[in-house]
């Protein structure tokens, strides 16, 4: 991740209206980013759920070819239970099992957002723009989506094998390659979060 935080620039205004001046980040303000305090604490709680995120999309990834190949071969074979079928649903439960770890650090983080929401004194941003209720807000609602699409797999998992037709096996293919819970907001959510708390420049 990129670690240079913007620092405060000067605009001159060409209109009548007074421009918006933009606090200096914490981050900034720390060349070694050896922050304290409550910054400190919501930047790690935001690296922790982008690194988790990223583990979250290695196995999606990972697991759209399987179920594409459990697809392919109720299609070929006409079979519901085709051989080596079990091979493809182990390598898939395996992907499953794996993010139920990362269904894990989404329940912590989203739990330790509501603790530090829960702090005194923290009506002021921490960073640029954004105060701590606006923060832990973010990092709930994108805990909550991935909490949301874990179910989804697991709905995958529990049935794709099983499934009587091509028709069926596609139908559960398309629930796991297309996570219709996580969508564009939840990708800016995260952007969001990045770029205020200095983990990503602003572009």
């Amino acid at each position: 991740m990129n670690e240079k935080t913007p620092t405060r620039r000067s605009v001159q205004s060409t209109s009548g209206f007074s421009p918006v001046i933009v606090q200096t980040s914490p981050a900034a303000e720390s060349p070694q980013k050896n922050l304290t305090g409550h910054p400190r604490v919501i930047r790690d709680i935001v690296a922790d759920l982008y690194n988790n995120v990223q583990r979250w999309n290695s196995l999606h990834i990972q697991g759209c070819g399987i179920v594409k190949q459990i697809a392919s071969m109720k299609a070929d074979t006409g079979q519901t239970y085709p051989p080596h079928l079990d091979e493809h649903i182990n390598e898939l439960q395996s992907v499953v099992q794996s993010m139920t770890n990362m269904f894990n650090v989404f329940a912590k983080l989203d739990e330790q957002a509501t603790a530090f929401a829960k702090l005194p004194n923290l009506w002021n941003p921490l960073f640029f723009s954004m105060d701590a209720f606006s923060l832990t807000r973010l990092i709930k609602d994108i805990c909550e989506v991935y909490m949301t699409a874990f179910k989804a797999k697991l709905c995958v998992l529990e049935n794709i094998g099983h499934s009587k037709t091509h028709t069926d096996a596609m139908f559960w293919a398309i629930s796991w390659t297309y996570e219709v819970d996580i969508d564009e907001d939840t990708s800016f959510k995260l952007q969001t979060l990045l770029v205020e708390c200095g983990h990503t420049a602003i572009s």
